[in-house]
């Protein structure tokens, strides 16, 4: 059986919109101080995706972590997010006895919110097929898919990439 294909989303964040459960937006300097948090987020990682690799690439550029706590206090949901001008999730993760409580709703909205307060351009990301409604009810669009190679862009509609609409400053 072929592999889902993944498609890339593109957000641009405009307003700022309640979130459905605390969150904890940290710097990754913050984040690192939270040993059993840290250790939570690993072993997530470790069981839930394949790609460990990919992780220890992209922590050099992790800028900011979103943390949902669930109702004792233990870290339950983990946002990652590169910040090169843009910013890039790469991770979304969700303790499986968490998951169906809208923590991974509540940590991509905090996402978004802090882009917005922080003026961020645009928020983009890559995931699979199957979680398309999500990520879009979550207010991301979908601007390319990739059925054979993940790091290979091609169009939903099969003509051209889809760049990011242009971004436009006050008095243009």
């Amino acid at each position: 059986m072929a592999p889902e294909p993944n498609l890339f989303y593109f957000c641009r964040p405009t307003h700022s919109a309640p979130v459905s459960h605390p969150v904890d937006f940290l710097s990754v300097q913050e984040f690192l101080t939270d040993e059993p948090a840290c250790q939570t987020l690993w072993e997530l990682l470790s069981t839930q995706f394949r790609t460990r690799g990919k992780f220890l690439t992209i922590w050099q550029g992790v800028r900011f972590v979103a943390v949902h706590r669930d109702p004792n206090g233990a870290a339950d949901g983990f946002l990652l997010i590169t910040t090169p001008i843009n910013w890039q999730i790469d991770y979304v993760v969700v303790r499986p006895d968490r998951r169906g409580n809208g923590v991974a709703t509540a940590l991509l909205a905090e996402a978004v919110n802090q882009a917005y307060q922080r003026h961020a351009p645009y928020i983009m990301l890559t995931s699979r097929e199957s979680l398309r409604a999500f990520y879009e009810g979550c207010g991301f669009t979908v601007v390319g898919r990739d059925p054979i190679h993940p790091t290979t862009p091609h169009p939903v509609d099969g003509s051209r990439v889809l760049s990011p609409p242009p971004i436009r400053t006050s008095g243009a």
